[in-house]
C-alpha cells in the first residue's frame, strides 16, 4: 500500500522538483536581464552626464582667454563692460551663471550682475574649484549655490591660460533639466560624488542623502566647503549601497547596479524593484500546480466510479481556485488603483502644507506686531497729553520709550523671518529681570486699558542666563497679555510674576485669579491657531510661539491649574551654570557667504 502511494505522489514531486529549477534558471536569467538592461541604461546616462559636462566645459577656458571678461582683472575692481559680455555670454550658451574671480577669491564680474543675488563683490575663496584653478589646474565641483541656494556643477579655469594665474573663470550649469529628464523617464536613477552624497536623483526625497553613513573627517571637510549648504546628509538606507547587491529603501527591495562617470569622479547608481526580476515565476508555478491538479483529476478518474464523489469535489475545488485567482488579480489591479489615488492626495496635501505655512507666518508677523503697536499707541497718547500740560520731561521719557518700541518692532520682524530657523538668534548673557521689566512695560497699557493689577516678585540677586533676550520678552509679553485678558472680567483681577532659582535653572510663574483652562484642553493649547478667548480676538498663535520659542532656548513652557482659581503658566530656562558650549555653538548665525 505504501510503495502505491509512493509511486502515485512521484510524479508530482518531480513536477515541483523541474518547477524548482525551472525558477531557478529563470530568476537568473531575469535577474541577468535586468543587470544588462541597468548596464545599458547607466551607459546611456553617463554618456549624457559628460555630453552635458563637455558642452560647458570649453566655457571657463574661453572667457579666461577673452580680455572683455578679464578686463575688471587688470583694474582691480568691477567693470559693467565685462558684466554684460559675461551676460550675454549666459544668454547665448545657456549657462546658468558666468563669473571672474580676482587671485583671493572675490567676483569681480558676474553675469547676473542686475540681479538681487549678484555674484560680484562675494568671495568664495573657500571653494575646491577655485583652489585648483588658481594652482593652475581644471576645476570641477557640484554644490549648492551659497548665495542662490540653488544646485549646480562649476567648472573653472585659471585666467591668463599661460603663465602665472592672477584670476579665474567660472561657470555654473544647471543639472536640473538632466535630473528632471531622469524622473520623467519612470526609471530610479541617481548619481553620487565621491564622499558618497547623493546629488542628483530621480526620486527627490532621495536627494542629499548618503549611500553609507558619512565619517566624521568627510562631514567636517563638506561643511568647511559648504558645498550642500548645511544639509542633514542622512543614509538613504540602513545597509551601504553597493553595485549588484539587493538594498532595501524606504521599505521597498531594489537590485541595485553601478557606474563610474570618468572624468567628474561621481557614480551612477540604477535600481530595478526586485518584483521584476521575478515576474516569471509565478507562471511557472502556476503550470506546475495546474498539471498536478490534472494528475490528480486523472488519478481520480481512474480509481473508478467509487471515487466518483470525491472527484467531483476536487472538480469544484478547481473551479474556486480559479475564481479565486479571478478575484485575486481584481484585488491586484483594485490596490494599484487606490495606491495611484493615495500618491495623487499625498502631493495635493505636500501643497496645502506649503499654503499653510505661508498662512501661519503672515498670522504671526499680524500677531507679534500687534503687542508693541498698543503700547506704542499708549505712549503716543501719553506724550501728546503731557505736552499739551507742558511736562516737557515726562514726554521726553515717553519718546524714549517709543524709540525702544519701534527698534523692538524692527528687531521683532527679522526674529519672524528666522521663525522656522530659531537656531539663528544671537545668544547673549542676561540679567533676566532687566527682560522681565521691558516685558513689563510693553504689556502695561493693556493692564491698565482691563483694569486688572500685575505684581512683580523678583529676587534682589541677579537672574543670570545666556538666551536670546528679544525671544524671552517675546514669551513674556505673551503670556502677561493672555493673563490681563484671562482676568478681565474678573472683580479684581490679578496677574503675579514671580522668578527664582531652584535646582540649576530659572523658573518664571506667571499666575492669575481667572476662569483657569480646563483639563481637556491644556494639551491643545499650545496648538497654533487654537484660543479659549471669543471675544478678544484672539488668533491662537501666542502660545504656539511661546511654546517654541521656550523649547529652541533649552527650556520649557508648561501649564497647571492655580489655587484657589485661575491658571499658571511655568517658564523654565536653564541658568548660565546649566548652558553647555554645545548649545551656545548652536545658537549663534554662521555667516552668510557666497553663490
Amino acid at each position: 500500500m505504501s510503495k502505491r502511494w509512493f509511486y502515485l505522489a512521484l510524479p508530482p514531486l518531480l513536477l515541483v522538483a523541474i518547477a524548482f529549477v525551472l525558477v531557478q534558471l529563470v530568476q537568473e536569467l531575469d535577474e541577468a536581464s535586468v543587470d544588462r538592461k541597468a548596464a545599458e541604461r547607466l551607459t546611456l546616462y553617463r554618456q549624457t552626464i559628460l555630453g552635458e559636462y563637455q558642452k560647458y566645459r570649453y566655457l571657463p577656458y574661453m572667457i579666461a582667454r577673452d580680455p572683455r571678461a578679464t578686463s575688471a582683472l587688470g583694474l582691480g575692481q568691477p567693470v559693467d563692460s565685462a558684466n554684460r559680455f559675461l551676460q550675454e555670454m549666459a544668454e547665448n550658451s545657456g549657462a546658468e551663471l558666468l563669473y571672474v574671480m580676482n587671485g583671493d577669491g572675490t567676483t569681480l564680474a558676474a553675469s547676473n550682475w542686475q540681479e538681487p543675488l549678484s555674484l560680484v563683490g562675494r568671495n568664495y575663496g573657500f571653494r575646491p574649484y577655485f583652489k585648483s584653478a588658481i594652482q593652475g589646474e581644471e576645476g570641477r565641483f557640484f554644490a549648492i549655490g551659497a548665495t542662490s541656494d540653488e544646485p549646480g556643477l562649476f567648472l573653472a579655469r585659471p585666467t591668463p591660460v599661460a603663465g602665472a594665474p592672477i584670476g579665474v573663470a567660472v561657470v555654473k550649469v544647471d543639472m536640473g533639466p538632466l535630473e528632471d529628464a531622469w524622473a520623467e523617464g519612470g526609471e530610479t536613477v541617481f548619481a553620487s560624488d565621491a564622499n558618497g552624497v547623493i546629488f542628483l536623483s530621480s526620486h527627490a526625497d532621495w536627494r542629499y542623502r548618503t549611500i553609507e553613513p558619512l565619517t566624521k573627517d568627510v562631514r567636517e571637510t563638506i561643511d568647511l566647503t559648504r558645498q550642500y549648504a548645511s544639509r542633514s546628509l542622512e543614509p538613504v538606507s540602513d545597509q551601504a549601497v553597493r553595485a549588484r547587491e539587493l538594498v532595501t529603501i524606504d521599505g521597498k527591495a531594489f537590485r541595485h547596479n553601478a557606474a563610474d562617470v570618468g572624468l567628474l569622479g561621481w557614480t551612477l547608481h540604477f535600481l530595478v524593484p526586485v518584483e521584476e526580476t521575478r515576474k516569471s515565476i509565478l507562471p511557472i508555478w502556476a503550470s506546475a500546480i495546474t498539471l498536478c491538479l490534472v494528475y490528480a483529476v486523472i488519478v481520480l478518474v481512474l480509481r473508478g466510479r467509487r471515487l466518483r464523489k470525491t472527484s467531483v469535489l476536487l472538480r469544484q475545488e478547481s473551479a474556486d481556485l480559479k475564481e479565486l485567482n479571478t478575484r485575486l488579480v481584481g484585488e491586484i489591479q483594485e490596490r494599484r488603483r487606490i495606491e495611484r489615488e493615495l500618491l495623487e492626495a499625498q502631493r495635493g496635501l505636500a501643497r496645502s502644507n506649503r499654503l499653510a505655512a505661508v498662512g501661519e507666518m503672515s498670522a504671526a508677523v499680524v500677531h507679534e506686531l500687534s503687542q508693541p503697536l498698543a503700547a506704542l499707541r499708549m505712549f503716543v497718547a501719553g506724550t501728546r497729553k503731557f505736552l499739551e500740560k507742558g511736562d516737557t520731561q515726562t514726554a521726553a521719557e515717553n519718546l524714549v520709550e517709543i524709540d525702544s518700541l519701534q527698534l523692538r518692532m524692527a528687531n521683532l520682524t527679522q526674529e519672524l523671518k528666522r521663525f522656522s530657523r530659531p537656531g539663528e538668534s544671537r545668544i547673549e548673557r542676561i540679567d533676566l529681570r532687566e527682560s522681565i521689566r521691558t516685558a513689563e512695560k510693553i504689556a502695561r497699557p493693556r493692564f491698565e486699558e482691563t483694569g486688572v493689577s500685575l505684581v512683580l516678585d523678583l529676587p534682589d540677586t541677579p537672574l543670570e542666563v545666556e538666551t536670546a533676550p528679544l525671544r524671552i520678552e517675546q514669551i513674556l509679553v505673551n503670556l502677561l497679555r493672555n493673563g490681563a485678558d484671562a482676568t478681565a472680567s474678573e472683580q479684581n483681577g490679578r496677574v503675579e510674576l514671580k522668578a527664582a532659582l531652584t535646582d540649576g535653572d530659572v523658573r518664571l510663574q506667571i499666575s492669575d485669579n481667572g476662569p483657569g483652562v480646563p483639563e481637556d484642553l491644556r494639551e491643545r493649547i499650545f496648538d497654533p491657531f487654537f484660543s479659549t478667548k471669543t471675544s478678544s480676538g484672539g488668533m491662537g498663535l501666542g502660545l504656539a510661539i511661546s511654546m517654541r520659542l521656550a523649547e529652541d532656548l533649552g527650556g520649557s513652557l508648561s501649564v497647571r491649574a492655580n489655587t484657589p482659581k485661575g491658571a499658571v503658566f511655568e517658564l523654565e530656562l536653564p541658568a548660565i551654570s546649566a548652558v553647555s558650549d554645545s548649545s551656545r555653538a548652536k545658537a549663534e548665525p554662521e555667516p552668510e557667504a557666497a553663490e
